[in-house]
């Protein structure tokens, strides 16, 4: 059973303008291609002419991804929430239905998403979408913030420090172990360098704080005071309750979330920052308008699509993120039995985000020795520590790409008893 968009006429309806409507019907077609649960079909293609074709995920080949190439390495580097896919699949509320006239026209800004925006419905339905989960949540305050929309988390933790660095000799400061991008992004700008030395002049750091941290998944905070440093950043991508307990509501001064961090859309590249300084909220807009002008309008339309979906659930039989717990759960559960104890242990991370900070035992190189049993890990030194002492790897992938890991770890078990 397949499910795809037919598109309905309505002139006869409405002579004075046609328009389609997107409808959702369930339909049989013969022949339908399988990917044997190891890859996808996305018969959206074939309105753009393509013959239906499996893409296979890691590992898997064959028209229809059913051969496993065992010389293949398993990449579980990257974060990614493909585990929540089946929540999904079953929202048809989620279907995005854009039909040919909508929004032609330049937005009234891209990113700043304002009272004064309201002419362009779907950017004021957003900010109204956001700020509602969050008092749902009850994760961030809102009241007071002015909510400004990014090509995901990455672009708006650029531009804020960007923004930030107004002079030269200035530092982006984060605390060991943190994301392998910040130092990217400290290291990007002419006036600012990336630093994990807490002893330097607090006026001229900007601070960057992950919380969960990435990636330990330890719960943070600031190593420099605010109010001394130019500016601090809160990076809560993973502040959401099937990822870690909603301990207060936060209310810093800039908070960064990520649409790809809380529900697995990664490809729309949609993130939000809510920012206390109407100033830095307009300098910040302004930059991402210089440097691609932040999220498109169907990117937006399927944000509110899936935000709103989320808020339907929650307290449901249904209900987000008690099913995403679930699925993590039963993820961790499965990670823990298959680590050799006396090699990898989990003691120096926290359950619930997308990630495993694993302390290795008796090597040299931990990322070398799951290179060797077929898996992609981040090495340790990529996030500030040691290769010696720690890798990471991730968790909510793919249902056949986290088995495959599964597996080969739980091999790399018995290698050590040979």
């Amino acid at each position: 059973l397949i499910k795809f968009l037919i598109s309905v006429q309505f002139a006869d309806f409405c002579p004075q303008q046609a328009f389609a409507m997107w409808i959702w019907l369930p339909v049989v077609v013969a022949g339908a291609v399988s990917c044997s649960g190891n890859g996808y079909l996305y018969v959206e293609d074939e309105a753009l002419g393509l013959e239906p074709a499996c893409e296979c995920l890691s590992c898997y080949t064959g028209a229809n991804c059913s051969v496993l190439d065992d010389t293949c390495v398993v990449g579980v580097g990257v974060v990614e929430l493909s585990a929540l896919l089946p929540w999904f699949a079953n929202r048809e509320d989620v279907a995005v239905n854009i039909g040919p006239t909508y929004h032609m026209d330049y937005m009234h800004s891209n990113s700043l998403l304002s009272e004064e925006a309201a002419s362009q419905r779907v950017m004021r339905t957003l900010n109204e979408t956001i700020r509602g989960l969050h008092a749902d949540v009850g994760n961030a305050e809102t009241d007071g913030y002015q909510l400004v929309i990014g090509a995901g988390a990455m672009q708006l933790l650029s531009s804020v420090t960007h923004v930030l660095a107004k002079r030269k000799g200035m530092k982006l400061f984060s605390a060991v172990p943190y994301w392998d991008v910040f130092e990217q992004i400290g290291n990007s700008p002419d006036n600012l360098t990336f630093t994990t030395d807490a002893t330097l002049d607090p006026s001229n750091i900007i601070e960057v704080v992950t919380s969960p941290n990435n990636p330990n998944g330890h719960t943070t905070s600031a190593q420099y005071p605010p109010s001394t440093v130019a500016g601090t950043v809160h990076d809560f991508v993973y502040n959401w309750p099937h990822m870690t307990a909603m301990t207060r509501k936060h209310a810093e001064d800039v908070m960064v979330f990520s649409l790809s961090k809380l529900t697995g859309y990664s490809a729309s590249r949609v993130g939000w920052a809510l920012i206390k300084d109407r100033d830095l909220a307009e300098d910040v807009s302004g930059h991402i308008f210089l440097n691609g002008q932040g999220a498109g309008v169907e990117a937006q339309y399927r944000a509110v699509e899936v935000l709103r979906s989320i808020r339907r659930s929650l307290k449901t039989d249904d209900d987000f993120f008690a099913s995403a717990n679930e699925t993590f759960s039963k993820r961790w559960q499965q990670l823990k039995a298959a680590l050799d104890p006396s090699r990898f242990t989990l003691q120096d991370t926290v359950e619930g985000p997308p990630f495993a900070w694993v302390r290795c035992h008796g090597t040299a190189n931990c990322a070398k020795d799951f290179q060797a049993a077929k898996i992609g890990v981040g090495a340790g030194s990529d996030y500030g520590g040691s290769d010696a002492e720690h890798v990471r790897l991730t968790l909510y992938q793919d249902q056949s790409t986290f088995d495959l890991m599964v597996q080969r770890i739980r091999a790399m078990r018995s290698e050590a008893l040979v």
